[in-house]
C-alpha cells in the first residue's frame, strides 16, 4: 500500500499555446503590414499565452482526503474528505463536446469541472448534491490508489 498516496499535475494542451503564439505572429504581421500598431495583439495574446503556459491543475489524495488546487483559477486548495464523497467515477470523455472546452467548466452533468484537456477525469458526486470533475493523467496509478485504500468506484 502506497502511504504516499496519489498525486500528479497537468497543463493545458500545449496545441493551445502554439496556435496562439502561431495566431498573434499572423495578426502583427498583418497590422504591421496595414501600417497600423500591433500592440492590441500583444495586450490580449501575450496574457492568454502566459495563462494557458503557466497554469496547472494539481491532484493530492491520501488515506483521508482528496486535494485539488487549479492555479490561477483557485486561489487556494480545496480538500474532500472521503465520508464527504457518495460516487466515485473514472470516465473517458471529450473535453470539447463534454465540457466545451478547458479549463474550469460548468456542467449540468458533471458539476464544476477542472479540464486540463486530457481525455480521462474522475468524477465526484458528493453526498451534499455538489459534483467535481478533474482531468486525470495517469489512470492506472490512480485505481491502483483508490484499489489499496478500499475506496469505492466505478470505472467505465
Amino acid at each position: 500500500m502506497n502511504s504516499k498516496g496519489f498525486e500528479e499535475k497537468s497543463g493545458f494542451p500545449k496545441l493551445i499555446i502554439i496556435l496562439l503564439i502561431f495566431q498573434s505572429v499572423v495578426a502583427t504581421l498583418i497590422l504591421l503590414k496595414d501600417k497600423e500598431s500591433p500592440l492590441v495583439v500583444l495586450y490580449v495574446t501575450v496574457p492568454l499565452i502566459l495563462l494557458f503556459a503557466f497554469s496547472f491543475l494539481k491532484l493530492h489524495l491520501n488515506e483521508n482526503y482528496f486535494e485539488y488546487n487549479f492555479f490561477p483559477f483557485t486561489f487556494k486548495t480545496t480538500k474532500i474528505r472521503w465520508n464527504e464523497i457518495q460516487e466515485i467515477q473514472i470516465l473517458n470523455t471529450d473535453p470539447i463536446s463534454d465540457f466545451g472546452g478547458w479549463g474550469v467548466r460548468l456542467s449540468r452533468k458533471y458539476g464544476k469541472a477542472f479540464i486540463t484537456g486530457n481525455n480521462e477525469i474522475i468524477f465526484l458526486k458528493l453526498k451534499n448534491g455538489k459534483k467535481r470533475t478533474f482531468s486525470i493523467i495517469n489512470k492506472t496509478e490512480l485505481i491502483l490508489f483508490l484499489t489499496d485504500h478500499n475506496i469505492t468506484f466505478t470505472h467505465h
